[in-house]
Formats: C-alpha cells, structure tokens, sequence
C-alpha cells in the first residue's frame, strides 16, 4: 500500500477541531462580555473542548504514519520544528502583555507561569503563558515517547501495547504526584496511542466499513456530550471526558481515513484549507476573540443580534487571522527551517496540531 501522509479527510477534522476550540472559548468570551446575553448552549464549553481529543487521536494517526522508516534524530527535529516557532511567536506576544498589564493575562492562574517552562513547554502546575499550551506539553510529550520506539527499533504494535499498559497500571499502583508524572500518565494519552493504532491498521492496508464506524462514532459522541452534560462521572473528570468525548473519535478518525482511500470522500476543499491553518488558528484565536471582546464589551447596544453578530464576526475573524498566519508566517517559517540543513534526511509528513 503506497504511504501517504496527507489526506483531505483529516486536514477537515483538524479545521473542525480547532473551531470546537474556538466555540468553547466564545462560551466564556460571551460571558465575560456579553452583559448578561448569552447565545451558545452550555453544552458548547465541554462540547467544544473535545476538538482537543480529536487532535490527539488525529496526533497519533499522523504519527504513525510519519515514523515508519524513519530516524529517531530526524523525527524529533522535525516535531520541534513543527511545534515550537510558531508557538513561541504567539507566547511571545503574550509576554509582552504580561509583562506590562499581568492582570489581562488569564486570570486564573494560582501564581505566575514560568516563563523558561512555558517556552520549553514544560510541565507545572499551572498553565503556560499561551494557555492553549498545555496541549503542546502532551504533544511533545507523545513525540519524544515515539522517538524512543524509533531510536530502540521497538515495533510500533509491541511499543503502544506497552504504554498502553503503562498509562493504565503505574497510576493505579502510584498515583501522579507532579506536573510531569500528571501529563505522562494522563488518560488523554490513550487517545494518542488509539490513533497510532488507527495509523498501523491503514498503512496495513485495511479499509473496510469506513461508513458504519463514521456513523458509529457520531452516535456515540452525541450519547458521550449527553452522558457529559449530565455529570454521569466514571472515574474521575479526566477519564470521563476521555470515554465520553476522545473514545468516539477513534471510530471517526478512521472511518474518513478509510472513505477517502476507498475514493469515497467529497471535496471540501474549503474546509480543507481551514485544517491547513488550524495550528495557527489554535495557538493564535484566543488573542484575536480577547481583542473583539473587548472592542464589543465597549458597544453600548447588547441585543441578542448584536450578540448573534459578534458570534459570527469571531468565527470569521479567528479562521482569517490564523489562516493569514498560515500563509505569511507558519508555512513559510517551516519551509525555511527544512530548506536548512537541520535534517539529514528528507522531511515527510504533517503533525495533528
């Protein structure tokens, strides 16, 4: 079976991944400035945090793909290279209003983030500066994990059945006692590994039932969102959210997966180009609705059109914004670094973020 590394398929579920994001953060903005009118549904704020589970799943489907064959050097420069400079871009631009008005910079932080942590990505036990991070420290997390598997030439099967057993039983016997111990053994982990599984089972060549495990997986995300939105708790709020709102996406992700490569999928093309973008889109939408919340916060009508309005202009705008930084800043960034000789080899594939 010829590896591919790119499919339109999953390039549409990262665009609707970061606009979940995008609607669980506009379910705060809303609040926040919306002088008491609000639009969106309560189910928007954990519904749309689950765009991050289908990152992770989309994650370890990409990875799987990317690290056949591949050298564990030339695997980690690339992931660095992919992650970080953007990443540093828009932290930085958070620095600089911390620096100056500290208030404006989420304010529920318990106490300052480090600021070397933050830009290392570093676990602690807050938030990094760029809030939306955090889902990079597990990101880098899962890619230095598969560069070890690459470097021991462990077989993938062999490698993610371990961790799988990992991640389950050393919490179970110690607990998760500091911030990194929290990330390497957090149940969203297995969301990353599933998609790695997804990746082995496609680049094997099996496709069947794309369509039933599509349809499988939208019904049970819409009995996890109900399950959730009622607090039906299983564990505890980490592993409920993961069965109820990550578990679904396995069946999702690889059902489009098989539907394309079976010929079946539609073009949406625009969509498409959204999932090009959705990096920047994430790291940078919680700027830009910060910004027009406030410009709206100072309009003296607040109607539920204006409310409606406002909606909409944050949608657009956050998918405008982070597509121009697509085109002008995050694109032409990586092109350069891999143009360079930092890679022995030549560089393949994409990353879920």
């Amino acid at each position: 079976m010829e590896l591919v590394l790119k499919f339109d398929s999953i390039q549409v579920l990262r665009a609707i991944a970061a606009n979940l994001v995008l609607l669980a953060h506009l379910s705060v903005i809303e609040v926040k400035y919306g002088h008491g009118v609000v639009i969106l549904p309560d189910w928007i704020g954990f519904g749309g945090a689950a765009g991050v589970n289908l990152f992770f799943v989309i994650s370890g489907f990409v990875m799987a793909l990317v690290a056949r064959n591949a050298n564990w050097r030339n695997f980690i420069v690339a992931r660095v290279i992919r992650i970080y400079p953007i990443y540093w871009f828009y932290t930085s631009l958070v620095l600089f209003v911390f620096l100056i008005r500290p208030e404006m910079v989420n304010q529920s932080f318990v106490h300052p983030p480090s600021i070397v942590k933050s830009y290392l990505l570093w676990p602690e036990d807050v938030l990094p500066l760029l809030a939306v991070g955090w889902t990079l420290i597990h990101e880098m997390y899962f890619y230095v994990v598969m560069a070890i598997f690459i470097a021991f030439a462990i077989p993938l099967r062999v490698a993610l059945s371990i961790w799988v057993l990992i991640v389950i039983a050393i919490p179970l016997l110690l607990g998760a006692s500091s911030p990194a111990a929290a990330v390497i053994f957090h149940p969203m982990t297995l969301e990353f590994i599933a998609g790695a599984v997804i990746g082995l089972v496609v680049s094997n060549g099996f496709l069947r039932g794309g369509l039933v495990c599509l349809i499988a997986g939208l019904m049970l995300l819409i009995v996890g969102y109900f399950f959730y939105g009622h607090g039906l708790t299983i564990a505890n709020e980490s592993w409920t959210r993961v069965i109820y709102l990550g578990f679904p996406f396995i069946p999702i992700v690889y059902g489009v997966v098989s539907i394309e490569r079976r010929g079946q999928w539609p073009e949406l093309d625009w969509l498409s180009k959204l999932g090009d973008a959705s990096y920047s889109t994430y790291l940078s939408h919680v700027l830009v609705v910060s910004v027009l919340g406030r410009f709206f916060a100072a309009l003296p009508l607040h109607i539920f059109a204006s409310e409606t309005a406002f909606l909409i202009a944050c949608l657009i705008v956050a998918n405008v914004v982070g597509s121009l930084s697509f085109i002008f800043f995050e694109r032409p960034t990586l092109r350069w670094l891999r143009s360079g000789r930092l890679l022995a080899g030549r560089y393949t594939g994409s990353t879920a973020m």
